[in-house]
């Protein structure tokens, strides 16, 4: 019990860093005249997948002193991408996103699914070593490069300009920053206490219940931005942030650490987050409809029996 309340503890730090740091870059983002959709792929999906990075860095330090935490490490990233696009398109699609133009789609597109399917193939003999995980770091760098240079200037929007000094956003990015380091050590170690405990696999606690705790930053971002009718700033936050959460977070992982990948992670994992991310990718830059309920439902239906599988192994 003492491990379940401690990881709680952790997850709501990983959410409180993560909105001290959403909130001085979306100052410092406006301060610059960055368009939503840049704001949304580089600023917030950083920001908001902060949470999975320090878990990442933190299990993956634990692992060097001869512990295997690998599977916290695949399962919060994996978990996530699954996550955001199952569970915050789920609920925020709802709302409705429109249809976005197709062009956009197929860099999104390139890095989404072809990340998976190098983290795939990568996985492939259950061990993703330190060169793989500095050439998904690569392709990490590639998607950045590309954001750089086919960058839309910034919208007219009727937004009040930021209110705040810069002094002050720099210093809620570090408080956001030392936030994360705490929460991320709490949500590590007790997670795995919490999985003994429970009986269950360090992997199902990480790709359910870190997963969840690590999406609701996103989850947030979207719903706020539908709220002030900015949905190109949570599209690009929700597709930026799985872009990092494939190639990124387990790029440092492995990096620092090889990772052990499970079998079951490629044919269950992997493939329920190549199927959302199929589906969503269709939706919003295939069909003129966008996402609206009857597509959020079939996503939030897919990432709910996701996670009565993942509970029941």
């Amino acid at each position: 019990m003492v491990d379940f309340l401690l990881l709680l503890v952790g997850l709501i730090g990983l959410w409180g860093g993560s909105e001290l740091l959403i909130g001085a870059a979306i100052s410092l983002a406006d301060r610059f005249r960055l368009s939503d959709a840049y704001i949304g792929m580089v600023v917030l999906a950083i920001g908001t997948d902060l949470p999975e990075i320090f878990v990442a860095v933190d299990a993956s330090v634990h692992s060097l002193t001869g512990d295997d935490y690998s599977s916290i490490v695949i399962g919060s990233a994996i978990g996530s991408c699954i996550g955001q696009f199952g569970l915050v398109f789920g609920i925020a699609g709802c709302f409705g996103f429109a249809s976005r133009p197709f062009r956009r789609g197929l860099r999104n597109a390139v890095f989404l699914l072809g990340g998976l399917a190098a983290v795939a193939a990568f996985s492939l003999d259950g061990v993703i070593t330190r060169t793989q995980g500095w050439l998904l770091i690569g392709f990490y760098a590639a998607y950045l490069l590309s954001l750089a240079l086919w960058r839309t200037p910034a919208e007219p929007s009727g937004d009040l300009p930021p209110q705040h000094a810069l002094s002050k956003d720099l210093t809620w990015l570090l408080l956001g920053f030392l936030l994360l380091l705490v929460a991320a050590e709490l949500t590590v170690t007790h997670a795995v206490g919490f999985a003994t405990y429970v009986g269950l696999s360090q992997l199902s606690v990480s790709a359910v219940i870190i997963g969840i705790g690590s999406s609701l930053p996103e989850l947030s971002v979207s719903l706020v931005a539908l709220w002030r009718g900015r949905g190109g700033l949570s599209v690009g936050n929700l597709m930026g942030s799985n872009v990092l959460d494939t190639l990124l977070v387990p790029g440092i992982g492995a990096a620092l650490s090889p990772l052990a990948v499970p079998p079951e992670v490629i044919t269950i994992d992997i493939a329920v987050q190549a199927l959302v991310t199929v589906l969503v990718l269709g939706f919003l830059y295939a069909s003129p409809r966008g996402i609206k309920t009857p597509e959020a439902l079939l996503l939030l239906a897919i990432y709910l029996a996701y996670i009565g599988v993942r509970l029941t192994r």
